[in-house]
């Protein structure tokens, strides 16, 4: 007898969701024998736990509650989109220890017993890593300190006043452009890469925390558009003799990419200058001090910096979209000459092991990102998981093991270890609860003549005919909703909605991520225009096939999807008749500049486009039902956003509903403000367009 069952309303603010609680920050230990990783013990709560592969045998290392985090931590996990509580994250030290998160406070616990390991100081680290037998170095963002045993602390490196760190990566880095580091340690543990930050100039941000008695005000630096930038120099550290050394000055009008240590001797360091259309490499030689070209990386209209490098017998292993617009693999010698290795087109470069790398690569279509192992020699290329959809993974350090997790639209989520022997290690296997259906996929062409792809989420067959459609959409660079993955067909919203009888469909539109640089180009130096043309050709074809209510259309999107919502329901208000945006931008000036200028330009050269992104000249064509939904402790689209539309909206005499998450950052973490976005996005679409909600009975 099935299990499965209905959903309901209250589901759809469950976190973890359930189905996808597949193992995350995956790790293997230094000899390859054990798996590490966290996942759900209790409720929303992370907890460690340790596979062994040769016994097929899981087990717990450590649970620990949900507890208070530091607000460096809650600000990293919302750079990286974590919303899960218990340990943030973890770090493989040796075979038997491991350094773990726990809201922003550090413990380095034995992975046999899961007993924290005392003798060591921790107090205030953001970052930490290992230089030695019992000594770790430690940035807590104001000072760089050597922790040893008996809980001995020494001072590095200082930062020098107010608006000044060390050892991190400034906000941009973080959000925009994929850095989360600001140390790097040599292989012989030496020699310490690091940056000195300085966002004295940077204007501050402030958020008041009302739903703290007394009041906290938080104070950020956050550069908008047109604005200053912080300015980052790269220095070096003898850890034997604690001698700095100044690699390269990165004034506010460049930004340090990345750094990556090629052996003892070379430091590779990469800058994108502030227009973001050229990449600078060298190599900075630590035994002389000279400075050796790497090459340059040009790309019209910008470049995509590649995620993740690697060191490959002293060259360095890359991805890039410079030659063939399309994202490849790329070797750069000593000498700055480029080898692409392959013709895959590149999702991901996942790792290295010796001459071996995992990538993912788009599959047969962009819906599917194929994992595959790449001889970095021979070049040849062996796909893993080929049942599978979409798939990503952890390489063994020896090469050999592979740790996989995929999925498909029809396929639950499985973690497995694929062995060079062709077997496969169970590791999970999810099951979802609900009784949900594969979304339909649809393929349809732009103006311009791309195929675009997209998936309609559909009620039952009686109910189809004259049934509202309700767009979901996300729209911006550097994201994709339409791929083949289980997550797809668990989109409980979505589901939901088409269960009351709704049909919902979600496009990926010209300007998003999985494609080509071309067709993310389609977005330059103008927002809301081109993405809209298309998501109105989803709509049109939807209404065509389906034989739909052309009179009842809704729109919802959180992020720059909230900005698209805004831009459907004034620019397209004789389509669109009722839209539920979350945290919208609602004018690009007012957002950062590293992200914004990368897209738009400069604010000063590109006045015309800027203005045509801007939501706020376009709300007298506001004729439908709009609800807007934002945390008042935004930190990246602030609620300063949300303020100045309803005081646009008022001057306009326009009715807007508002739903204030108080204890909200940028995406919604707690379980009270979860639900509450759930309940009222879901009840003003339903009830706007005519459709039952049951949950009101």
């Amino acid at each position: 007898m099935s299990t499965q069952r209905k959903l309901n309303l209250s589901d759809l603010a469950l976190r973890p969701i359930p189905g996808m609680t597949l193992p995350s920050q995956v790790s293997f230990s230094p000899s390859g024998d054990h798996l590490y990783y966290l996942a759900p013990q209790a409720g929303d709560s992370l907890a460690l736990f340790a596979f062994d592969i040769a016994r097929r045998e899981e087990r717990l290392v450590l649970a620990v509650p949900s507890a208070d985090e530091t607000l460096e931590e809650e600000l990293r996990k919302q750079r990286l989109r974590q919303t899960m509580g218990g340990i943030g994250s973890f770090q493989i030290v040796d075979e038997v220890s491991a350094l773990v998160n726990v809201g922003g406070a550090f413990q380095l616990v034995d992975l046999g017993t899961g007993d924290v390991i005392d003798g060591f100081d921790f107090s205030g680290a953001r970052q930490l890593i290992k230089v030695g037998v019992d000594r770790f170095v430690a940035t807590t963002g104001d000072e760089i300190v050597l922790v040893g045993r008996d809980c001995s602390r020494e001072i590095l490196v200082a930062a020098a006043g107010d608006g000044m760190s060390v050892g991190v990566a400034e906000y941009v880095a973080q959000e925009e452009l994929g850095r989360m580091t600001g140390m790097w340690l040599d292989p012989s543990g030496r020699w310490l890469a690091y940056t000195e930050v300085d966002e004295s100039k940077v204007d501050q941000h402030h958020i008041v925390r009302t739903d703290l008695h007394p009041n906290v005000v938080e104070r950020y630096r956050y550069p908008m558009v047109g604005a200053t930038n912080a300015s980052v120099v790269l220095c070096l550290l003898d850890l034997e003799t604690h001698t700095r050394t100044v690699v390269e000055s990165v004034d506010a009008d460049r930004y340090l990419a990345n750094v990556v240590w090629l052996d003892t001797d070379r430091l590779a360091v990469s800058s994108l200058n502030r227009q973001q259309d050229r990449l600078n490499r060298w190599v900075y030689r630590v035994s002389d001090g000279v400075r050796l070209p790497l090459g340059q990386e040009y790309g019209q209209p910008w470049v995509n910096l590649a995620e993740r490098e690697f060191a490959i017998d002293g060259d360095l292993l890359t991805t890039s979209e410079a030659d063939r617009r399309q994202r490849h693999l790329v070797r750069i010698h000593a000498d700055g000459t480029r080898t692409q290795l392959g013709e895959l087109v590149i999702r991901e470069l996942l790792g290295v092991q010796g001459m071996t790398a995992l990538v993912v690569a788009t599959g047969d279509s962009p819906t599917e990102e194929w994992l595959y192992r790449v001889d970095l020699i021979g070049g040849h290329c062996e796909r893993i998981g080929t049942e599978y959809g979409v798939a990503t993974g952890v390489l063994a350090p020896r090469g050999d093991n592979v740790y996989i997790s995929a999925s498909s639209r029809s396929l639950e989520p499985r973690a497995m270890v694929s062995t060079p022997d062709g077997r496969s290690v169970s590791i999970a296997q999810t099951s979802a609860p609900f009784l949900v259906a594969e979304p339909e996929m649809i393929e349809l062409e732009s103006a311009s003549g791309e195929t675009l792809y997209g998936a309609v989420y559909l009620p039952s067959p009686e109910r189809i005919e004259g049934a509202p459609l309700i767009v979901s959409v996300y729209g911006g660079p550097h994201a994709q909703l339409v791929v083949n993955h289980y997550g797809l067909t668990l989109d409980l919203q979505a589901q939901y909605l088409a269960s009351r009888g709704a049909v919902v469909v979600k496009l990926d539109n010209r300007g998003s991520y999985g494609r080509s640089l071309d067709f993310e180009a389609y977005l330059h130096r103008r927002f809301g225009e081109i993405e809209l043309s298309d998501q109105l050709r989803g709509v049109a074809y939807c209404q065509r096939r389906w034989r739909l209510d052309s009179d009842r259309v809704g729109i919802y999107g959180w992020s720059y999807g909230g900005y698209m919502t805004l831009m459907a329901m004034t620019r397209a208000s004789e389509v669109f008749k009722v839209g539920v945006a979350g945290a919208p931008v609602v004018d690009f000036r007012w957002y950062d500049t590293a992200y914004t200028e990368r897209y738009l330009g400069d604010p000063v050269d590109n006045q015309e486009g800027y203005e045509r992104s801007s939501v706020l000249d376009k709300l007298e064509r506001l004729s439908g039902k709009l609800m807007v939904i934002h945390g008042l402790m935004d930190e990246n689209v602030h609620f300063g956003h949300t303020s100045s539309l309803i005081a646009r909206a008022n001057e306009l005499g326009k009715d807007i509903e508002l739903v204030v998450l108080p204890s909200s950052r940028h995406a919604p973490t707690d379980q009270a403000s979860l639900l509450r976005v759930a309940t009222s996005r879901t009840r003003f679409l339903l009830s706007n367009l005519g459709l039952p909600d049951d949950s009101l009975n």
